[in-house]
């Protein structure tokens, strides 16, 4: 299992041309971002609080599934 941050594994994804790159892409510009966090609630409270994020909420619980995914291998 990989200890990565969902930050780091975000920025695997910048550059798809879908809406988790999209969504990677705002985290990214997000200066703010908790960049070494990796627990869902934490992440999705900063997301609905503090961030500027135009796309649905759905897109980053399916960014973060992947994550999880990526984190096994």
């Amino acid at each position: 299992m990989k200890n990565t941050s969902f930050y780091q594994f975000a920025l695997t994804v910048r550059g798809r041309s879908d809406e988790k790159g999209q969504f990677a892409e705002l985290i990214y510009n997000d200066l703010t971002f908790p960049k070494h966090e990796s627990d869902f609630n934490t992440l999705s409270d900063y997301i609905e609080t503090n961030g500027n994020y135009t796309l649905p909420l759905s897109v980053f619980d399916e960014l973060y599934e992947e994550f999880l995914e990526w984190r096994q291998f």
